[in-house]
């Protein structure tokens, strides 16, 4: 009686080893099975199906002293341990019922029904310990060792008449326990070591799309239009993946083509039109295999074609392609790939586009600075310079020398960077002027050694000497002093005035980007610091009234 048992156990075990293989394998299994968040119709499909399961084991089962030994607890517990408590409840039902139906008169069929139901919950019971412990594969053994124990009580207790029922249980009882425990951690043992080598092989891809995405970085950073861009990063691609050409696409043309030049092929613009546009239309990855490519008659040129869309802003922009030659199985593996590789590209490509517009952001603002040329300072400018034309025209010339040195550094420079030296160049055009026109009231001491050269943000130190000027000359003598030197971590400037400071709340304003429409010099300076600079803390104001301010900056080294 036990090699009987026993050669139908391992034939029960063995197909459902088949089921746990190819079970892990449908996408539907992979986002229910093995997440933890499950919807209400995902958790009744699943308990259906591994009813089904139990059902199947009835089935191949062998029939003995009028009951079948079977395997059926195997797909009932194991809905339990894997979907929860609700699937383990209707795989109970959908299996235990139907062993009662297809035996209503048997001795054991209520008794059957009754411990199928309670196995599914057992397993429902144990779901999440099994899904937090280390010893997963203990846990189920013990569990399913004592399901089946309770299952040999229930026949005693319900089963009649109760002599047969020892019987039965007498010869059943050890051979179902031993071999149904051991057939279950086989059963999740096969399904568990395919999601591993899923998830192994899913990773090896996703890698080489990080690895990728990052080689392409340099050239990702100029964005989809640069093309000569373009052809490197698809260059880079061909050369670190298995493919016969690579291709990126904007939503028009091919920008690059690496590998076997596609573009060449008489039927291409039939395919771009029709395929490419239907990713890009869809927005979706279109996969071409043999049959698809056939009515292209691009089948004898390649064998699969994966086309992926670049997003900018949930926008198309373009398609990413990869093109074999080689046969190649459908991989879901692929479409994550070229999905991940895409959405990584299209991040890099949407950072690009943010990067640029913050430096034209940053080059509106330096214009805005070098444009905000105060009326009043022009006014008084000419008036300080058509008086000095009566009484000294010598002093004139040099102080229009002065005011066009001004204006050209002001309007004209395209620079974005400047040597300290020539910023101060800038600067002493302008206080040329101004100490003209407030005589032996300004004085103004720069502290920069003449060896020194540092690269500098263009007109970040003028706009703070003019304000302190603006704002200052209500004093008797205003004296403004601008210390200048190099230290560990960069280029320090230090530019006090004994004026009549800055209000508190004036401060706050700046720092908080709510300042007036007056102060654009200031604040300029301070948000140019902090956008050139990541990290920067921007300008450092220390302003008392009536007793002066002294506002300091740091501009770090090249690369620091």
């Amino acid at each position: 009686m036990f090699p009987n048992i026993l050669s139908n156990f391992v034939v029960n075990i063995a197909i459902l080893m088949i089921i746990g293989y190819l079970m892990p394998r449908a996408s539907f299994f992979r986002k229910t099975i093995f997440e933890h968040q499950k919807r209400t119709h995902e958790k009744i499909l699943l308990g259906l199906i591994f009813g089904a399961i139990g059902i199947l084991a009835t089935y191949t089962g062998i029939r003995i002293n009028g009951a079948i030994v079977n395997t059926r607890v195997i797909g009932v517990i194991a809905g339990g341990f894997l979907g929860g408590p609700i699937v383990g409840i209707i795989a109970g039902l959908f299996a235990g019922l139907h062993r009662y139906a297809i035996d209503i008169n048997g001795f054991t069929g209520l008794a059957c029904a009754v411990s199928t139901i309670v196995e599914g919950l057992i397993g429902g019971f144990m779901y999440k310990r099994v899904r937090s412990s280390k010893r997963k594969y203990r846990i189920i053994f013990a569990t399913t060792f004592i399901a089946e124990i309770i299952q040999m009580i229930i026949i005693l207790l319900i089963a009649r008449p109760f002599v047969d029922a020892v019987e039965l249980v007498r010869i059943i009882a050890l051979p179902m326990i031993i071999l149904n425990s051991i057939g279950i951690v086989v059963f999740l043992e096969s399904m568990y070591s395919v999601q591993r080598s899923l998830d192994q092989h899913s990773a090896v891809h996703m890698k080489l799309a990080f690895d990728l995405a990052q080689m392409c970085l340099p050239y990702l950073r100029k964005g989809i239009h640069h093309e000569e861009s373009m052809a490197e990063s698809a260059n880079i691609i061909y050369k670190n993946i298995d493919a016969t050409a690579v291709l990126i696409t904007n939503n028009e043309k091919v920008l690059a083509n690496a590998g076997e030049n596609i573009e060449n092929l008489p039927q291409f613009p039939v395919i771009f039109h029709y395929e490419f546009q239907r990713c890009m239309l869809k927005k979706k990855t279109v996969m071409l295999y043999e049959d698809d490519l056939q009515k292209y008659q691009m089948n004898h040129a390649f064998k699969r074609i994966l086309i992926a869309p670049l997003m900018r802003s949930d926008q198309v922009i373009g398609t990413l392609a990869i093109c074999d030659k080689k046969f190649k199985e459908k991989l879901e593996a692929d479409r994550e790939f070229i999905n991940g590789l895409t959405s990584l590209f299209s991040s890099q490509l949407e950072l690009s586009e943010i990067d640029n517009q913050k430096k034209l952001l940053e080059k509106a603002e330096l214009r805005a600075l070098q444009y905000q040329i105060n009326p009043h300072f022009l006014f008084n400018a000419l008036n300080t310079i058509s008086a000095y034309c009566r009484e000294n025209p010598d002093r004139a010339r040099s102080l229009l020398l002065a005011l066009s040195s001004y204006f050209r550094n002001t309007l004209s420079t395209h620079k974005e960077m400047v040597d300290i030296h020539e910023e101060i160049e800038h600067v002493l055009s302008y206080l040329e002027i101004e100490k003209a026109r407030f005589e032996d009231r300004l004085q103004v001491n720069i502290d920069v050694s003449p060896d020194l050269h540092f690269m500098v943000p263009n007109f970040i130190v003028q706009p703070l000497i003019e304000n302190a000027i603006k704002h200052g000359m209500k004093s008797p003598l205003l004296v403004v002093d601008v210390k200048i030197e190099e230290k560990k971590e960069g280029l320090s400037i230090m530019i006090s005035d004994n004026g009549g400071g800055i209000q508190k709340h004036i401060v706050e304003k700046l720092y908080t980007g709510n300042h007036d429409k007056d102060k654009i010099g200031l604040a300029n300076t301070h948000h140019r610091l902090k956008s050139i600079y990541p990290n920067n803390a921007g300008l450092l104001i220390e302003s008392k009234p009536a007793l002066g301010t002294r506002i300091s900056m740091l501009i770090p080294r090249a690369g620091a």
